[in-house]
């Protein structure tokens, strides 16, 4: 008679109870010998598992075989093998369990976790420049939002940190909200009218009126720190420098879902300034001239943007630092991108769509 185990996650070594001589033995009695801990497959890669008992405690009745927490199969006779297709599940960590079902009632699991990576060469994506602006190279961008002819930046540093609408043509800005000298303001985007502002290490935002810049609320998160913040139309999305983009509820600020950012070598991690644009999700990569496309249904990156050399070494300076912000015009289907303490915005074309 089989017995049905729950495929719930569970840490086999966990401290909370002490095995005793007879569960040792049975943990060493049924192992997962293949794939191996953290090993990577591309999604459409089969992924063979396979199970070692040796000194089995009782006759085996089965061995069952769960993958996300789901029973996908159970194999009654040697050799204990299964191989899990994987064309429909999402990058990132898949955790396998299996059970050891003995006669008698007795039973035993083992778990590892896999990762799969992106099934997608992501398309380096050229570009021109069409239009040159100044920009404050007192201004450690943070968040770029164009809208009606304004661009809306969010600044950082302790005592520096500001909220801005800023005239495009001149750099200057028309109105200027300076944050308190111990906060540290990073991403901004506005939605329903009102400008959403994360800050670096305080786990607070704030949220503002589009039109004055009066506070009108405060919002918590648990991440421990804020990078990047834009909206798909429904809810915020929110990087934190991982691979992860967090779905925010616009109101409560509570987390709906995450999504796992993933190309075909690797998580892609120090995702920071985020815009979304016709459907995808463009994102700075941190500490590179580089720029990420990625599908907000699957995690993949898609596309690709170098760059690299955007700004002449000429127009550098003692505190010019990494590009950072993005910022789209849906009317004329340009980017608008800078850099920390830039002298210079550019207005961007894409040669094909992302």
């Amino acid at each position: 008679m089989m017995l049905a185990i729950a495929c719930h996650p569970e840490n086999r070594n966990s401290s909370e109870q002490q095995p005793n001589r007879q569960q040792v033995k049975m943990q060493e009695s049924s192992i997962i010998s293949e794939p191996a801990k953290d090993q990577r497959f591309t999604i459409g890669d089969p992924v063979t598992i396979a199970v070692r008992i040796t000194n089995p405690p009782a006759a085996i009745d089965s061995v069952e075989f769960c993958v996300a927490g789901q029973k996908i199969a159970a194999v009654k006779n040697p050799p204990y093998r299964y191989t899990c297709p994987t064309d429909n599940r999402p990058v990132g960590p898949m955790a396998i369990r299996t059970n050891t079902c003995y006669t008698g009632g007795n039973n035993e699991s083992d778990q590892v976790s896999v990762i799969l990576l992106s099934d997608v060469i992501p398309a380096n994506l050229q570009y021109s420049i069409t239009s040159i602006f100044p920009h404050d190279i007192h201004a450690y961008t943070q968040g770029l939002i164009f809208m009606d002819g304004w661009l809306y930046e969010g600044t950082g540093q302790y005592n520096e940190s500001s909220l801005r609408k800023v005239d495009l043509k001149t750099g200057n800005p028309e109105r200027l909200l300076n944050l308190p000298g111990d906060i540290f303001g990073e991403g901004i985007t506005i939605f329903n009218n009102r400008i959403y502002q994360l800050t670096y290490k305080s786990q607070v935002g704030f949220v503002y009126d589009m039109e004055t810049f009066s506070r009108l609320q405060k919002i918590y998160y648990q991440n421990k720190e804020g990078w990047g913040l834009t909206h798909d139309g429904q809810n915020l999305l929110m990087s934190d420098g991982s691979n992860l983009i967090y779905y925010m509820d616009p109101e409560y600020f509570s987390e709906v879902k995450r999504l796992e950012v993933y190309d075909n070598k690797g998580p892609v991690n120090n995702l920071n300034e985020l815009e979304y644009i016709r459907g995808k999700i463009f994102a700075n990569i941190y500490g590179s001239d580089q720029i990420v496309i990625i599908s907000p249904e699957t995690g993949k990156v898609t596309g690709k943007l170098d760059m690299t050399g955007i700004l002449p070494e000429e127009d550098r300076h003692m505190r010019t630092d990494v590009l950072n912000g993005i910022a789209w015009d849906e009317n004329t289907a340009r980017l608008y991108i800078t850099g920390k303490y830039w002298p210079k915005l550019y207005e961007v074309k894409l040669n094909a769509e992302p």
